[in-house]
C-alpha cells in the first residue's frame, strides 16, 4: 500500500509512503486516498485526521508525470482501472486531493521537505497546517506550461491574499515554510524532529472538543465559500442550529457548570 492508515483514539493518521515516486500522486494512491476519506467519514469515532509523509525528505512531489499527467493532459489513453477512473470521473482525483471535500472532519497537514504542486494543493485543502523549518513549497505548473486545477487558484487568494497567491502561482518559485508562516498559510512552524508531536498535540486539542461542533464548522467553512453574505449567514444557521439543540451542547454546558471534562457521545 502506498498510503498508511492508522488510528490512535479519535485521531486517524494518513501517511503518504511511496518512495519510488517520492509520493507523487498517481491513479493508485489517489484511489487509496478516496477510500480512506470515505472510511473516515463513515467512522464516527474519528474526529480529526493528520496527513503526513512517511518519507524522510519530502512530503509530496506533485502529480505523477508518468501516470496521472499524461491522462489528464490527453497525451495517452487510460490503460489501468485506476487510470480509467481518473478519466471517467474527473472529480475523483479532486476528492482524493481534498479539492472537493465531502469529509466533515478537520484534516491537519504535517509537512516536511519538499511539498510540490498537487501536494501543495492538497495541503491547501486541509483545515490546519503544521510544517517543519525545512519545508519548501512550490507551484511549478507555469514552468511546465500547465495551469494548476487542483484548487490553488481558488484556495490561495483566500488563504494568503491575492498578490501573494499570484506570486506563488505565476513565478513557480520555491517558498520557505518560514515565509508561508509569516503569510498566515501555516498554523505552526517547528523543527523536523518535533513535527508529528506538534501535529498530534493540535489534533488532540481539537479532538477533545464537541465532535458535532467541529464537524459542523468544517462543513460550514466549505459550504459558505463564494456565497453572498445573506446566503452564507443562512447556511451557518442551518448547520449550526441543530448542533445548539444537540445532546453534545447540553453535555458541554453541564460540564462547564460542574467544572469537569465533558463526555461527548
Amino acid at each position: 500500500m502506498s498510503v498508511e492508515f492508522t488510528k490512535e483514539g479519535h485521531i486517524a493518521k494518513v501517511g503518504l509512503n511511496e518512495a519510488e515516486t517520492k509520493n507523487a500522486l498517481g491513479p493508485d494512491n489517489l484511489q487509496e486516498l478516496n477510500k480512506i476519506w470515505t472510511e473516515c467519514q463513515a467512522d464516527d469515532s474519528i474526529r480529526v485526521i493528520v496527513l503526513y509523509s512517511a518519507l524522510p525528505d519530502i512530503f509530496c512531489s506533485g502529480m505523477n508525470l508518468k501516470s496521472a499527467i499524461p491522462i489528464l493532459t490527453g497525451m495517452r489513453a487510460p490503460e489501468t482501472e485506476g487510470e480509467k477512473s481518473l478519466f471517467t470521473d474527473p472529480k475523483s482525483w479532486g476528492r482524493a486531493m481534498l479539492k472537493y471535500k465531502e469529509l466533515d472532519r478537520p484534516v491537519i497537514a504535517a509537512v516536511h521537505g519538499y511539498c510540490l504542486t498537487g501536494g501543495f494543493e492538497m495541503v491547501m485543502g486541509c483545515e490546519l497546517r503544521v510544517a517543519s523549518e525545512d519545508a519548501r513549497f512550490q507551484m511549478r505548473e507555469t514552468t511546465l506550461g500547465i495551469m494548476p486545477i487542483g484548487g490553488s487558484n481558488v484556495f490561495l487568494p483566500n488563504q494568503v491574499g491575492f498578490p501573494r497567491a499570484m506570486e506563488i502561482l505565476l513565478t513557480g518559485d520555491y517558498f520557505t515554510a518560514e515565509k508561508l508562516y509569516e503569510w498566515g498559510f501555516l498554523n505552526r512552524l517547528t523543527t523536523k524532529d518535533k513535527l508529528m508531536d506538534e501535529a498530534m498535540t493540535l489534533a488532540e486539542r481539537v479532538a477533545g472538543n464537541g465532535p458535532r461542533s467541529v464537524r459542523g464548522m468544517v462543513k460550514c467553512s466549505r459550504a459558505i465559500q463564494g456565497k453572498l453574505y445573506e446566503q452564507a449567514i443562512d447556511i451557518e444557521t442551518a448547520i449550526g442550529a441543530p448542533i445548539f439543540m444537540s445532546e453534545d451542547a447540553r453535555e458541554g454546558v453541564r460540564a462547564q457548570k460542574e467544572k469537569r471534562k465533558p463526555n461527548y457521545k
